[in-house]
């Protein structure tokens, strides 16, 4: 219950102790850096020193990222707008701020050189998210696009799902499905067809992601990239879950012959062959840690081939406290977290959350405490196996709070970083559905 207590401080400790009328409109947030092979490096606000970071590390605005000829990475906002670096790709987050409701307001990008996959969640009315070029800029809403920067400048952007806006000396509007090219000086080609291009590292993703995504419950999904593979060669990967309907792994991968193989908890092996993305189902799956093998079987080359996998589970998005088998997972309703709070002056406590949020949950509260009214919102996201609270507002008397304020009255009240939670177990996933906070973890 300790998330309920950091709760409550967030919401009356902090706006009853920090009154501030010079509280922003929007707030500033980070992002969160997931490796997935090495090496990744984050340079801290144009120190001209990049350093080797590692999963779970906070990318702020003005920091930039790159990976290096084997790295492959990826940097994720609370809302789940996810930016995946292929190898030797340079990012700056140039900027990145969430209203006080918990929503993207507007965020920037600029790539220096390299590949990059962004997948952004539905945006709000006047929100905004930009990848920027040398010459050249791509406006999204609520859309997954790649955009290609190449040595000399030249902008490729393939447009997959939604709608978006390039702009360089000229304006070229994309559709689903759509790409067009900027070259150095800004000048945009036309929109047309996406081009087939094996070199691409991106396609496999896309269809592993998408299959796996098809009848399964949004925010299970874990991701996995894995050092190239050759003939012969296995690699492995774990997977928690605390019970529910069923389990599906998509493996994607861009040609020759591969393998993928899910052993349950209770010994049970299930095993898919044939053309990426290959897709294995375990009906009725019984609670525990699952082992996922990848196993590289023929026509892989020298040189190898880089799989990705991504498994997702199907799961009652209903207040729980399960720990079996290994596997935890907790769920909060409103309805759990406000009857949780006793406070001695408190109340007419309203607490609500986000109806569905893949990467994250957004919880607001409001009430009156000891006569005065007061509002809050903060997002709970997962951090290299912790849960982070961010503030993103609140009022009392109708005056805002400054978001790190309130952050650092939840230090001071609980005695701890609230951007480093300790929850008893590793936290794999945090996610809301149908209003429900959904946290899932494993045991080390």
């Amino acid at each position: 219950m300790l998330i309920v207590v950091v709760l409550l401080i967030v919401i009356v400790g902090g706006g009853i102790f920090w009154l501030n009328s010079s509280a922003q409109a929007a707030v500033n947030v980070s992002a969160t850096l997931t490796v997935y092979q090495p090496a990744a490096s984050i340079e801290r606000k144009g120190s001209g020193a990049f350093a080797v970071a590692s999963s779970g590390a906070q990318v702020q605005a003005s920091d930039s990222v790159k990976t290096d000829t084997k790295g492959r990475a990826s940097i994720q906002l609370p809302d789940a707008t996810l930016t995946r670096l292929a190898s030797d790709t340079e990012v700056t987050l140039d900027t990145a701020h969430f209203t006080k409701s918990g929503a993207l307001h507007d965020a920037k990008l600029t790539e220096k050189i390299g590949r990059t996959l962004t997948s952004v969640q539905h945006l709000v009315s006047g929100a905004t998210f930009q990848v920027a070029g040398q010459s050249a800029v791509a406006s999204v809403r609520g859309t997954k696009f790649e955009v290609y920067i190449k040595a000399d400048g030249t902008m490729l952007v393939k447009l997959f799902d939604g709608v978006l806006d390039f702009d360089g000396k000229n304006h070229v509007h994309l559709t689903a499905g759509q790409q067009a090219t900027a070259d150095p000086q800004g000048n945009i080609g036309p929109a047309g067809p996406i081009q087939p291009d094996p070199n691409d590292p991106f396609g496999p993703a896309l269809d592993a992601s998408a299959a796996v995504n098809v009848g399964t419950t949004p925010g299970t999904e874990q991701d996995y990239i894995g050092a190239p593979i050759h003939n012969g060669d296995q690699q492995q990967y774990k997977y928690s879950y605390a019970g529910g309907t069923l389990i599906k792994a998509s493996l994607g991968y861009p040609g020759s012959a591969m393998q993928l193989k899910i052993q349950g908890p209770d010994g049970q092996m299930h095993t898919g062959n044939g053309h990426s993305p290959i897709v294995v189902v375990v009906n009725n799956a019984p609670p525990g840690i699952y082992n996922l093998f990848v196993v590289g079987v023929s026509g892989l080359g020298a040189v190898g081939e880089e799989p990705f996998l991504a498994v997702a589970a199907v799961e009652p998005c209903v207040s729980s406290d399960i720990d079996q088998n290994g596997a935890v997972r907790r769920g909060y309703t409103a309805t759990d977290l406000a009857a949780a709070v006793q406070v001695s002056g408190l109340s007419n406590l309203s607490v609500t959350i986000a109806p569905n949020s893949p990467a994250g949950a957004i919880v607001t509260g409001k009430g009156t405490y000891d006569g005065v009214g007061w509002t809050g919102s903060v997002l709970l996201v997962p951090h290299a196996g912790v849960v982070e609270i961010m503030a993103v507002g609140g009022t009392v008397f109708g005056v805002s709070v400054p978001a790190q304020q309130i952050v650092q009255q939840i230090g001071f009240a609980i005695g701890q970083d609230p951007t480093n939670l300790n929850m008893g177990f590793i936290v794999d996933r945090l996610f809301a559905c149908n209003s429900v906070v959904m946290i899932d973890g494993r045991h080390s």
